[in-house]
Order: structure tokens, then C-alpha cells, then sequence
């Protein structure tokens, strides 16, 4: 059937136009100029002209029409692009049929919609995103950015001018742009560096290599709003211009350029030429000095060089000018990516070009006609040639629905292959190991572009969550959840429950930390602060009637840029999850919907509070227990169960909301239901025992939430029947039988951890006080105690559970560990029983600690009978002796009887598992092993505090040992040569975990990326890596451990090894504490800072001193008044420090109002004004179990414990401190320091990885000078004067190691670890040297310091600058009472223009005079580096400034004859004989290069020969 024409004549398609693939060099379709923007037209079908040649590996979608109708909309086509004019074609149009709707002259003239093109990924706009609180900044400055761009092509086409004008105009013009790329490029240098996300290592070149044509990105390839692309055309056309030219016509133009231009501009083109020459040869081995900069910052001594490799995510604080622009390019070429629909890279296009409809040769597929490849009418395979997250993205747009579902399955697949590779890597794994592989995708740029502004993601997906189509809002939902992290978040919160420690969960929303202060001292570990404002998350009232205004979209775009829930949040997902959950959707949709809802609910506090206060969607999520019918579980409903439980959580007020209005017992529905028994379980069919056990799971944990608030108690009486199954073991071989054994110890474990909650309400056994009730405005009723009268049978219950020989896989896998062979005991089964068995040890602990508790050992050290001590306990002692879980075979001469002592045990055993390459094992194993040890300890603690005053003597000899008597003495006393193992074992991991959790924050943040938990987007989860929650329980388990044995030996004649070893380990401790570790970190500065620990850091002081080469010994001693005094002020002020919470100065106590009926009108969120935020201590009231990142400074950065150091000078110290106090933990800061240093120098070879010697020296030294920068009153005592020299002789030391073994490189760069502005510190410090010092000899070699040969040039020169303007160079000390060995100072020769420069106007301006006579360090200086230069230096570049200087030199000599003296030393300097024919040539030859550089000036020919005749 063929078209007719109507009025108005279109192109006619020949039934020859189709072919049947395509190669790289694309056919001509007959007869269609402009076939290549015709894909997706409707045409008629028919065969190529030519042969059919070999297909390629994507074939090109071809155009067809099909033989039934088909509905579109006008936009679908045909014409997908404009209309070309087509020349004559010798024949006549074909007629068609005329319809009465058809608009064809309009039609002819009709354009596409073009979406405005997108120059480059201006990478700066993300921080301007995420750094920056106010949108209406960040909408300022994209439009400023704008108007630059524009201002720089007018520039560009004025540029193009410059080659038509005459050659003398051409040449200024060179000048020009040569004034102008330098001023742009000193610009660029000028600019500060540290930003909160410019923290990040080069990558190695063999990082990106090509995949199937893949292109290498180039900087200059990137728009920086027009400045680099102009000068970069201008340069192409002189180029080009210059390829055309033969050598002669150059020649010529050069000569005639020559005779036009004065002399003195040719020669500073030609400077300016070479200076270009230099920067580009420093260019190329600038990547290998940056690595060697970060290899410095680790100090001398340790065995293994732990080198940062390029591409190494390196920590906060220490930056690398590559940083930023290495992670830009990688993120920036995730652009290029072409995806299939399974998620999976197909290809990366040859060039980044933008999607304007100009370039006719650019490929037709790109972000504005991607809806043109459309499957209906197109033949082939439209979606082989892949699609990028842009065009995907955009295609969610489209206006047929199937491509929208498609865009968004596409998307799915994309996350989920991010996620899953991102949690295959390891935390802080380097891109460079794992990129040798062509077919590396970079996953974590993935991700990052992804949740990036430039794609728009969040709000496209908002606006396809408003779509009329199930099968879209479906695929959205989908993609919600995964741009989200909601499995991985879920799966780490699920595993953080299980262990009965971990009873607060922590927001997941995006933070970065706040910027190092110079008040502070320039220490890093700020105070954390969300990526948005709260107040930003729900706009104010006022903007609700303007929603839809340009200027809200545009603030939703910037909130969502900077934290992705947040801007969902902001853009009104709530009211639309609650409509389309109102709408009885499917029940994957609901799965989807509430999922969305628990991450939301996860966030923060104020996500929390907007869920509350939504209307109408906590009914709705309610009405799921009930519209399914009561007999049937759903999914649904275990997942609105946690999200009650989550809610639950943010508030105790919320919880007890839902108390009153019976939300608890209506999710509880399950727990009223009558008894059954486990025959009637099993048959349900393994499909509902999982469903069944699942939801009962997420009831219980919410029962565990309302217990901890203090509610909910008396409903025990009404559970127990049903948790009666549940409590005793089963028959496991019917579990095991039926495949059910891991759903029935889930709900064990669960029912287990739900009794420990109920212990810890109990009331003190043998106390008379009441359970304090310490809820606000809250009656009596809600918060009761649990009764002593259910604990015996509940104990009953869980004793039969530590008859370990009677458990499957448990026995086995005590006796496999005793024969030796466990690698085939790591399974599901084995991992669910040790949970159970942890939750049991937790539950008893904690029903121990109500008897005793443990802080009563820290108040009294004497026994103290009991009035009578209840039966279970030493049931339950016996049962740990009896039943394996220790090992107490430690001494062959004692015989033990009623129990078998075959050499294995529960506590070797889970000691192995620990070190299995299962995460899951080993958390598991961790748990039990932790719990053991506490019920050990508790056992102990009972028992021992019933024992009468008169306890018989210790079993010795030969004698027979039984149970009842380990029992007497102490279980942890017969069982510490198993737990020393234990923790041997757990501090060796420790000292390998701390390095890699240290390295995961990057740009002052938790990951690049604005996701939420393991959304951040680093690599292998980060900080929400199951790895990293293992690290922190072993830190947790090491204290525990540390406790139970005295750290120092008593009566020590030298330091004992395995002592400090523990000291190093509660170091690494504090660096591993997260947010929720708050109460690990308080016990490890407990642990550091016991009186008899700093006693045994003074005795490890006065050894190290004494026995350290070139370190004088100290004549003065501490008294025990002192360590206490020391002891106490430490450790306030470290908790004040690290442990102190920013908190507002007022805020709402009730904020989520009726969270069931209707919410009030949209109440805005406040601003959080963090300037009115003082650090407190935290809330010990339970009033929330969430614990925020925000506000607080944890995890700790590696240098924390010099804080101490630098409180002086500090304002904010002043808030609780007065002067004094302030100088006293100055004082006992370095005192602790020094004592830190001497364990170093013990472990240095047994522990390489100690966290003292992983501080860079850059920062100990800086601590120093922090001491100094306000006063000096820290060096008034003698004995800190003492501390404060020893310190200085031995990190002068560490600096003459690392320069011996590094060579040149710059080691003390403090530009570049502390920060860009460290100058000013510095000019600071000598401002206070020049007021207040007086020559002091040690203040002196602090700042002498600064003039150090291997600290950065910047650096060295602002120092000599302050020292000479303050006209103080005199009062430094001489060369060789500085810090360090001289050749420090001297070598190598100083190459620098501007530090030489500076010596010269400091020696002609008179500065130097008095140094020269006092033998300051300052005159060494000069004079050796001025002589060398001078005299050695042969570089032809570097004869200008020698002229200069010689000039100056002599100049001065003549106008000032009292500088004769100090240029006779300069001439004769390093000429040690003043006799001999080698010291008379060396002599000549050395004026001769002075009567060179006058360059035939007369007057100073006289000079130099009157200062010849003088010698």
C-alpha cells in the first residue's frame, strides 16, 4: 500500500531506502539525504540497493511501518528532526492521502524541542551542591558561572581577529595573552585548596585504559567556563597557522617580529617562554612527587614503608593538588558510558561531544532523541547500542510509557550493578589494583554520577512517581529503593540488632565535617554536619502556595544535589507514597513503598518527624495488620512492623504515642494468638515458618524498643506462653529434617535478646532504692520494672542451652577445633546457633549486672558480703565450667575431676571462626565470645562479693582441682592463658583494621556520593560495611579483655613489651569508635589515663631518655599526687574534646504533635544556627535511641591525642577552662606525648602499624608550635621546659632519618597536610617569637624550624619574610643548636627565586647584620645559600638572577663599608685554607664569576677588584 500526496508534498521514501545492518562506515539510504536523522521515522519497508555487507556487533535500528495501526501521539513522528530541503530527485512524489488533522505546511516548518546543550561537568558545581547550606548561593553562582561562559566565547571570536593584524600588533597581542594566561594561572595557584571535597590521590596512568575505543579524558578537555578553552583555541590556530608554513617563511616572520619589537620585551617573552618550559617538565613526574609527599607524612621506623600508592584514597587532612581533578575526570567519564538494558558497559563513545543538533557528524544517539529509538517501529535492535545514565534519564520523560518503564528498568539494573560491585570491594581499596583488567568498570563513579546534579535523577524519578501507568510508578518505586540503599542498609541493621550491645541504630543521612579553624589549631576531626539543612528538608509554610514556582524546583534540585532523601523528602514524596498506599496497590508496590519509607524513616531525626507529621500516613501504613484478615501473613506487614520499630526509635515521646493510641498491640496482633506447638509450626510449610518467623522477629524487636524506653513491661505475662516454644532447645533433628533450623533461631535469638532488655529493667537485688523513673511528663503507669519472680524459670530455659555437647554443630565444632580440623564446620546452621547462644550469655549477663552491678568495683576495691546470693547463680557458674567453654588445662601438675578437659573449647573455637573469611561467621563468633566473657566476669564479680572475708588459700601442688573450686577462685583467673591468647589474637587484627577505617573518609566526608548509609559510595560500604561493624566489636571485646588484666606489671625493672603492646591497642581502640561507640571510646581514656598507667609511662620516659643516644636524662620525679592530678585533668579534657556533642541552645521538646489523627498545617523546620551550638556531654537519659552523625566528632583522626598540646591559645577552651587549667593540660599533654614516643621506640620493629608512629611528624611538630603560638608560659616550669627539648631533639632526629632515605623530597610539608593557609599560622607564631620570646633558645629552634631545607618552599619563604620584617633574625638560635643536624639546613643548595631573593634584600636591607655578629642560624643560611648559588651555580636560565644578586650584593658593599666583613665571608665561604695554589685558583675563579655578573658596570668592577685587594 503506498502513500498518496496530498496538498503539500513531502520527501518520498523509496521502498529501496532500507538496509539490513550497518558497518563503522554507514550506507547512504537511496534517495534520503538525511536518512542518518531519520532513525525511528515511519517508512516503508523494502531492500538495500547494495549487497548486504557483514553485520556489526550493534546493529542500527531501521525504520518500518506496520501493517496494523498503531496509536502515537503527534510528537512520535515522523519527523524526529527538522526538515531538510531535498534537492530534485528526478522523479515525482508519490500522492497520499490528505487528512482533515493534518497540519502539513506547519508540519514542514516544525522543529524539535531542544534541550539546552551541556558544555562539560563543571565538577565545582557539586560542591557548591553539597558544601553549600543556602540555595540561593548555589543558584548564584551556576549563573554567574553562565554569564562567564558567555563572556568567554565573545572573547573567543574578538581572539579570532588577532591573526589578520599586522606582525608588531600580533606580537603585543602575545604579550597580552601571555600576561593574561599568567595572571589567570597565579589566579589558580592563589586559589584555597582545602575544600571540604578536594581530598583525594592521583590515580596511576594505567588507571584508564581504553575499552572498545575508549578515549583518554584530558584536563584540557574540561570547560572551566571559558578561560582554559580560549587560550587552548587561540593555541590551536596558531598552531595550524604554523603547520602551513615552510621553515623559511617562519624564519622570516621571526626576524621581522625581531625588528619590531624592543629588545626588552623580546627578552621577557623569552623568560616568560622558559618559565612555560620549566612548568611543563615539572609537570611530568609531578604525580611521583605527590606520592612521595604522602609516603612522607609516615614517620622513620616503620618496617614496612606503607607507601600511598596513586589512586589510594587518602584520609582527611592530607591533600594532593590531584586530588579533586582525578576524581572529577573519573566521575566526568561515567558520561560516556553506554549500558544494556541488564546494567551491564557495552562501550564508552569515542568523544564527549554536546547534544545540540549542530554537529552533524556527532552520533544521532544522545540524551535529546533517545526517545526516537522506539520498538514498536523500528526493526533490528534498538537497545544494542546501549544507553548512557543521561539518555537514560531523560527517556523517563518520554511521552510513551513503555520507554518510560524501560528508562527506569535500565536505571534499576545500573544501581543494582553499582551497589553489588561496590560491596564486593574492600574498604579503602586502591582503583589502581583492581583496574589492570580492560573490561574494570569504576562502579564507584558509577554511583556517584548517578546521584550527581548534572543528571537531575531525583527529579525525574519524582516526577515519574506521579505517572498514570502501574507498570512505570512500579519501575520507580524500584529505582526509589535502590537509589535509596534500602537492602543494604536493612542488611546492616538487621546483623547491628542481632547483637544484644548494639541497642541504638545511627542516621544515615550524608554528612561532611566541619573545616579546621586556626584558633584551633588547624586539628582535624571537626564536628560532623548534615549536607543540608534540616530546616531545608520540609520547605517553610510561606512556599507552599508556590510549589511549582521556578525558583522551588530549583531549590528541590539543590537540596536533592546535596542529600538525595532529603530532596525527596522536599519534593513531596511522602503525601504521594501515602495516596498510592490509599489505592490498594499491588503487592510489590507495597513492598517497594514502605521499604522507601524505612530508609526515609532512617535518615534523621527530621526525616522521622516529616513521616510523623504527614497526614493520613500512619493510619494507612496501619490498616496493612488488618486488610489481609489476621490469618494470613503478608510481607507488607513485617515491614511496616519496621517501620514502627524504626519510628519507634526516633522518639520516646513517639513510642509512647503509639502506646496510648494501641498502634503496639495492634502490630503485636501475632503474640495474642493461642499457643502452638512445634509440630503444628513445622507443618505450616517452610514458606510460612519463614514468614511467620520473619514477622515475629520485627515484633519482638519492637517489644525490645518500648522495653528499653521503659513501656510495655507488663505484657510479659501475656507473651510468655507463646515464647515457652521458644525458649527451651528443640528437636533439632525435625529442624534440621524440615530445613527450618536457622527460622526457628531466629526467633529464639530475638525472644532472648527481648528478656536481656527485660533485665535490665530489673531493680537491684540487694539495693532499697526504687526504679528511678526518669521519663519527662510522663505518669507513673507507662514505665514500671520487670519482677524477680520471672527470672528463675526464664533462667530454667536458658541454661539447658549451655550443655554444649547437646547441641548439633556446636559439639562438633568444639571437638573439631580439639583434633584440629574446623574448615568444614563454617556454614548457615552453625552461625544461626551461635547467635542464639549469644543472645542467652547477654541475657544472663545482663540479670547478673541487676545483682552486682559492675560500676560498684570502680567506687569500692573490698569485698563485700552479700546477704544471700540466689541459686541460679552458681548453677549457672558451673554449667561455663563444665560444659567447654573454657579451656583450664593451663598447668600440667593439677588434675582436674567432674569435667573433661580435652584441650578444645568454645572459646578457642570462636576464636578461629573470627578469623574465617566470612563476615557473617565471624561477627557471630565475636558476639558469643563476647557475651562469654562477660558472664564470666559477672559470675566472678557475684561470687566473688559472697565469699566470706576469711577465703581459703589457692589450689597448689599436685592437688586435684574441681569445679566448685575454679568456681570459688574465679573462672577468668583459671581461664586467662586462653583469653591472653584471645586478646593476642583480637590486637593483632586491631593493629591491621585501624589503617583501612582511617582511610575512608575522603573530601572531609563519609563518601563522595549524597546517598544515605551505604549510599555514601565508598568503596565496600565505608563506615556501613559489615567489616567495619566487626572491627568495632573487636575493639569493644579487646577492652573488655584489658580490664580483666592489670596492664603494668608490678615491680618492673623496664618497660615490659606486652604492656605497651596493650597501650598501643587501646590507641587503635579510639581510632576504630564510631558514633555509636561513644561508651567504647570513654572506657579506652579510662583505661589510658589510670594514675598507675601514667606511672608506668614516667618509668618508660626515664628509660627511653637514659638509653637514647644525644637525649639528656631528667634529674626531677613525679609524686603520686601528680599522676592523679595528671590522670584527671587528661581525661577531661579528652572527653570534653572528642566526646562532647554540638547541640542547639534551645530547641522543641515536643515535636511530632498527633502522629495518628490529622498533623497540624505545615509547620517549617528550624534553622539549626550551628554559631549558637556549645559542645555538651551527652544526654545519659534514654529520650532517643538514634544516634545522629551529625553534631558529634567521631570517628577520632589518627592525631587526636595531640589536642592536649594545642588547648593553648585555643578561645573556645576558655568556655570551661580557666588559664591555669588550660596550662596544666598543655603541660600533662606532653608529658603524655613524650611517653607515647618512648612505647614507640620500643614497638617500632615488633608493631609497624602503631597508631603513635602513623601520626605524620609534619603534625607533631606543629603540636609544638601550637604550644608556643599564644604564650610561652608552657616552658616557665622546668619540667615541661625538659619534655619540650627532649621532644624536639627526638623528632630532629625523625627528620634526619626520613631526609637520609628520601632524599630531596619536601617531608615537612605543612601547606599540604595541615592546610592552604598555614602561612598565616606562621607569620602568627613569629609575631608572638618576636614579642614575647627574648631569645629563648628552644622557642627559637621552633620556629628555626620552618627554615628547614625540606619544608615547602611556601612555607619557608613566609617564615624568612615574618623573621625579617619583624627584624628577629638575629635572636634565632646558631646552626647548630637547632632542631636536626645543620645539613638539613644547607643542603641541597637553594634553587628557589624568591627565597634567594629574600636573602638578598634581608642582607642589603641591614636585617642581617646583628645575625652576622650573634651567629644566628639566619646568616648560615643566607650566606651558605647565597655563596653556592652564586659560585656553583651554572644553569644558563639561572644567570639573570645570579647578576641580580651580585649586583645587590656589591651595590650595597659600596654604599655601606661595614658590609665588607660579611662579603669577604661570602666570597670566601667553604674555602677552609688560606694558603696554596687550590684555595688562590678557587679564589680568581670566584671573582671572575662576580666581574661576569656586573655585566661591565665600572663602578662595581671597582668594587669587586677593592674587595680583591682587601684579600
Amino acid at each position: 500500500m503506498e502513500a498518496k500526496s496530498g496538498g503539500s508534498k513531502r520527501p518520498r521514501f523509496s521502498a529501496k531506502s532500507k538496509t539490513m545492518g550497518f558497518s563503522p562506515q554507514q550506507k547512504k539510504v537511496a534517495e534520503l539525504p538525511h536518512a542518518p536523522g531519520l532513525v525511528g521515522s515511519v517508512v516503508e519497508k523494502g531492500f538495500s540497493e547494495a549487497l548486504p555487507q557483514k553485520p556489526s556487533p550493534a546493529s542500527l535500528p531501521q525504520p518500518t511501518v506496520l501493517p496494523f495501526p498503531v496509536a502515537r501521539h503527534r510528537s512520535h513522528g515522523p519527523h524526529w528532526g527538522p526538515a531538510i530541503a531535498v534537492e530534485n530527485s528526478g522523479e515525482d512524489d508519490m500522492e497520499e492521502d490528505k487528512d482533515e488533522m493534518d497540519y502539513d505546511p506547519v508540519a514542514l516548518l516544525a522543529n524539535p524541542i531542544e534541550r539546552k546543550g551541556k558544555k562539560g561537568l563543571d565538577f565545582s558545581k557539586w560542591k557548591e551542591f553539597v558544601s553549600n547550606e543556602d540555595s540561593l548561593e548555589a543558584r548564584t553562582a551556576v549563573g554567574n558561572q553562565r554569564v562567564a561562559t558567555k563572556s568567554a566565547k565573545k572573547q573567543g571570536k574578538e581572539a579570532n581577529l588577532a591573526l589578520n593584524q599586522p606582525q608588531d600588533e600580533a606580537a603585543q597581542d602575545v604579550s597580552m595573552r601571555d600576561s593574561y594566561e599568567t595572571r589567570i594561572t597565579t589566579e589558580a595557584e592563589q586559589k584555597p585548596v582545602v575544600d571540604s571535597m578536594e581530598c583525594d590521590t592521583p590515580i596511576p596512568k594505567n588507571r584508564h585504559k581504553p575499552i572498545m575505543g575508549e578515549p583518554e579524558l584530558k584536563v584540557s578537555e574540561i570547560d572551566d567556563g571559558g578561560a582554559t578553552s580560549l587560550m587552548g583555541d587561540i593555541h590551536a590556530e596558531n598552531v595550524a597557522r604554523l603547520a602551513d608554513m615552510s621553515t623559511d617563511e617562519i624564519s622570516e616572520a621571526r626576524a621581522e617580529i625581531m625588528e619590531k619589537m624592543n629588545p626588552s620585551l623580546i627578552e621577557m617573552l623569552k623568560k616568560r617562554g622558559r618559565q612555560k618550559l620549566e612548568k611543563k617538565q615539572v609537570a611530568k613526574p609531578e604525580r611521583k612527587k605527590e606520592e612521595e609527599k604522602l609516603e612522607s607524612t609516615q614517620p622513620a621506623g616503620n618496617g614496612k614503608t606503607s607507601r600511598s600508592k596513586a589512586g589510594d584514597w587518602i584520609p582527611y587532612g592530607v591533600e594532593s593538588s590531584h586530588s579533586w581533578k582525578v576524581w572529577s575526570e573519573r566521575v566526568e567519564r561515567v558520561r560516556l558510558f553506554r549500558f544494556s538494558l541488564d546494567g551491564n558497559l557495552l562501550e564508552i563513545e569515542s568523544s564527549p561531544q554536546p547534544c545540540d543538533g549542530k554537529n552533524a557528524n556527532y552520533s544521532q544517539y544522545n540524551a535529546t532523541n533517545v526517545a526516537e529509538r522506539d520498538f514498536l517501529r523500528t526493526e533490528g535492535d534498538p537497545a544494542a547500542v546501549g544507553y548512557t545514565i543521561n539518555e537514560a534519564v531523560a527517556l523517563i520523560r518520554s511521552m510513551v510509557p513503555g520507554q518510560r518503564a524501560l528508562a527506569l528498568q535500565l536505571l534499576a539494573s545500573i544501581l543494582n550493578k553499582a551497589l553489588q560491585n561496590l560491596q564486593k570491594m574492600d574498604i579503602g581499596q586502591n582503583v589502581g589494583e583492581i583496574s589492570s583488567s580492560e573490561k574494570f568498570v569504576d562502579w564507584q563513579a558509577v554511583w556517584a554520577f548517578a546521584l550527581g546534579p548534572e543528571p537531575q535523577t531525583v527529579l525525574s524519578l519524582r516526577i515519574a512517581l506521579d505517572d498514570n501507568h502501574d507498570s512505570v510508578v512500579l519501575a520507580c518505586a524500584k529505582v526509589i529503593q535502590l537509589i535509596l540503599s534500602c537492602d543494604m542498609n536493612e542488611n546492616f541493621f538487621d546483623i547491628s540488632e542481632k547483637s544484644g550491645a548494639c541497642e541504638k541504630d545511627i542516621c544515615t543521612a550524608p554528612v561532611f565535617r566541619a573545616r579546621p579553624e586556626l584558633d584551633g589549631g588547624f586539628l582535624h576531626g571537626g564536628f560532623w554536619k548534615y549536607n543540608t539543612k534540616p530546616s531545608n528538608i520540609i520547605p517553610c509554610s510561606g512556599e507552599t502556595e508556590n510549589d511549582e514556582s521556578e525558583g522551588t524546583i530549583q531549590d528541590d534540585v539543590t537540596v536533592a544535589g546535596q542529600d538525595v532523601a532529603a530532596g525527596l523528602i522536599r519534593m513531596g514524596i511522602l503525601p504521594r507514597i501515602c495516596y498510592l498506599l490509599e489505592m490498594d496497590p499491588l503487592q510489590t508496590l507495597e513492598d517497594y513503598l514502605v521499604s522507601i519509607l524505612i530508609a526515609l524513616a532512617r535518615h534523621s531525626p527530621q526525616s522521622a518527624d516529616a513521616i510523623l507529621r504527614c497526614p493520613r500516613l500512619i493510619p494507612t501504613v496501619m490498616k496493612m495488620f488488618t486488610k489481609q484478615g489476621s490469618a494470613e501473613i503478608q510481607p507488607s506487614q513485617i515491614k511496616a512492623t519496621a517501620l514502627l520499630k524504626v519510628l519507634c526509635k526516633y522518639n520516646k515521646q513517639t513510642c509512647l504515642d503509639f502506646v496510648k493510641r494501641g498502634v503496639f498491640q495492634q502490630a503485636m496482633w501475632h503474640w495474642y494468638k493461642s499457643p502452638f506447638t512445634l509440630e503444628q509450626w513445622i507443618k505450616s510449610g517452610k514458606e510460612q515458618c519463614k514468614f511467620t518467623s520473619s514477622l515475629m522477629v520485627e515484633q519482638l524487636r519492637l517489644w525490645k524498643v518500648c522495653i528499653l524506653y521503659g513501656f510495655c513491661i507488663p505484657h510479659f505475662a501475656d507473651y510468655f506462653p507463646v515464647m515457652c516454644l521458644w525458649l527451651s532447645p528443640p528437636k533439632f533433628e525435625k529442624l534440621i529434617g524440615n530445613d527450618v533450623l536457622s527460622e526457628f533461631m531466629s526467633v529464639t535469638r530475638e525472644v532472648y535478646l527481648v528478656l536481656g532488655a527485660l533485665a535490665q529493667r530489673l531493680p537491684l537485688l540487694h539495693s532499697i532504692e526504687q526504679l528511678n523513673k526518669d521519663a519527662i511528663n510522663l505518669s507513673n503507669d507507662y514505665v514500671e520494672a520487670w519482677s524477680w519472680s520471672y527470672v528463675v524459670p526464664v533462667v530454667d530455659f536458658a541454661t539447658n542451652w549451655l550443655e554444649l555437647r547437646s547441641i548439633p554443630y556446636v559439639s562438633l565444632l568444639i571437638d573439631s577445633h580439639s583434633k584440629g580440623n574446623m574448615s568444614h564446620m563454617v556454614g548457615t546452621p552453625l552461625r544461626s546457633l551461635l547467635w542464639v547462644i549469644s543472645a542467652i550469655l547477654h541475657m544472663l549477663h545482663c540479670m547478673l549486672s541487676r545483682i552486682v552491678p559492675a560500676d560498684i568495683d570502680d567506687e569500692n576495691k573490698t569485698y563485700t558480703n552479700l546477704p544471700w546470693l540466689p541459686e541460679f547463680v552458681p548453677k549457672l557458674g558451673l554449667k561455663i565450667v563444665k560444659h567447654g567453654f573454657f579451656d583450664f588445662s593451663c598447668d600440667s601438675n593439677i588434675t582436674f575431676q567432674e569435667f573433661p578437659s580435652n584441650g578444645g573449647s568454645l572459646a578457642k573455637s570462636l576464636c578461629y571462626l573470627r578469623d574465617q573469611n566470612s563476615i557473617d561467621v565471624s561477627l557471630s563468633s565475636i558476639s558469643c565470645l563476647e557475651g562469654l566473657v562477660h558472664v564470666a566476669v559477672s559470675v566472678d564479680r557475684v561470687v566473688q562479693r559472697a565469699r566470706p572475708a576469711n577465703h581459703p588459700e589457692p589450689i597448689d601442688g599436685n592437688r586435684t582441682v574441681t569445679a566448685d573450686k575454679i568456681l570459688e577462685e574465679g573462672i577468668t583467673k583459671w581461664a586467662c592463658s586462653g583469653l591472653k591468647e584471645v586478646l593476642s589474637v583480637l590486637m593483632n587484627m586491631a593493629s591491621s583494621e585501624w589503617p583501612k577505617l582511617q582511610s575512608i573518609e575522603m573530601f572531609g566526608r563519609g563518601g563522595p556520593a549524597p546517598g544515605i548509609g551505604f549510599g555514601w559510595g565508598s568503596s565496600g560500604g565505608g563506615v556501613w560495611s559489615l567489616k567495619c561493624m566487626l572491627a568495632q566489636w573487636d575493639a569493644q571485646l579487646i577492652l573488655d579483655l584489658i580490664k580483666i588484666f592489670p596492664i603494668f606489671p608490678e615491680n618492673a625493672t623496664k618497660p615490659d613489651a606486652a604492656a605497651l603492646r596493650r597501650i598501643s591497642s587501646v590507641l587503635e581502640v579510639c581510632l576504630i569508635a564510631g558514633p555509636r561507640d561513644r561508651d567504647t571510646l570513654a572506657k579506652a581514656l579510662d583505661i589510658l589515663f589510670q594514675a598507675p598507667v601514667l606511672k608506668n609511662l614516667d618509668f618508660c620516659i626515664h628509660y627511653f631518655v637514659h638509653h637514647t643516644e644525644g637525649l639528656r636524662s631528667f634529674d626531677w620525679k613525679i609524686s603520686e599526687e601528680d599522676y592523679t592530678y595528671f590522670s584527671g585533668v587528661l581525661k577531661s579534657h579528652f572527653t570534653t574534646k572528642w566526646l562532647g556533642i554540638k547541640r542547639k541552645s534551645s530547641s522543641k521538646e515536643d515535636r511530632n504533635g498527633d502522629v495518628l489523627g490529622m498533623s497540624k498545617r505545615g509547620e517549617a523546620l528550624e534553622t539549626i544556627h550551628e554559631e549558637e551550638s556549645v559542645p555538651e556531654q551527652a544526654n545519659a537519659s534514654c529520650s532517643s535511641l538514634l544516634v545522629e552523625w551529625a553534631h558529634q566528632r567521631l570517628p577520632l583522626p589518627v592525631h587526636w591525642f595531640l589536642s592536649a598540646i594545642c588547648i593553648i591559645g585555643d578561645p573556645k577552651s576558655t568556655v570551661k577552662w580557666s588559664f591555669n587549667e588550660v596550662l596544666d593540660v598543655a603541660r600533662s599533654g606532653l608529658f603524655f606525648l613524650l611517653g607515647l614516643e618512648s612505647i614507640a621506640s620500643f614497638l617500632r620493629l615488633d608493631l609497624p602499624n602503631s597508631p603513635i608512629l602513623g601520626v605524620p611528624l609534619v603534625w607533631k611538630l606543629h603540636s609544638l608550635s601550637t604550644a608556643l603560638h599564644a604564650n610561652m608560659d608552657v616552658l616557665e616550669e622546668e619540667k615541661s621546659k625538659n619534655v619540650f627539648d627532649t621532644l624536639q631533639e627526638q623528632y630532629g632526629k625523625h627528620v634526619d632519618h626520613l631526609r637520609r632515605g628520601r632524599g630531596n623530597v619536601e617531608i615537612l610539608n605543612f601547606k599540604t597536610t595541615i592546610h592552604e593557609s598555614y602561612s598565616t599560622f606562621v607569620e602568627n607564631l613569629v609575631e608572638q617569637f618576636a614579642a614575647i620570646s627574648y631569645g629563648d633558645v628552644i622557642y627559637g629552634r621552633q620556629v628555626a624550624i620552618y627554615l628547614h631545607r625540606t619544608v615547602e618552599a611556601a612555607i619557608r619563604l613566609a617564615a624568612w619574610n615574618s623573621l625579617s620584617n619583624a627584624r628577629v633574625l638575629e635572636i634565632l638560635p646558631p646552626l647548630e643548636k637547632c632542631i636536626g643536624e645543620p645539613e638539613g639546613y644547607l643542603e641541597p643548595v637553594e634553587d628557589n627565586e624568591g627565597i634567594l631573593e629574600a636573602y638578598s634584600k634581608s642582607w642589603t636591607s641591614g636585617i642581617l647584620d646583628r645575625a652576622a655578629a650573634r651567629e644566628s642560624v639566619a646568616f648560615s643560611l643566607a650566606l651558605h645559600h647565597l655563596s653556592c648559588f652564586i659560585f656553583y651555580c651554572n644553569a644558563s636560565e639561572k644567570l639573570p638572577l645570579r647578576n641580580k644578586l651580585v649586583k645587590s650584593l656589591v651595590r650595597t658593599y659600596s654604599q655601606k663599608l661595614q658590609y665588607e666583613g660579611m662579603l669577604r665571608k661570602l666570597v670566601q665561604h667553604k674555602l677552609t685554607v688560606s694558603e696554596g695554589p687550590l684555595y688562590r685558583n678557587e679564589l680568581d675563579q670566584r671573582f671572575e664569576v662576580l666581574k661576569d655578573a656586573c655585566e661591565g658596570n665600572s663602578s662595581l668592577l671597582a668594587e669587586v677588584e677593592k674587595l680583591r685587594s682587601s684579600l
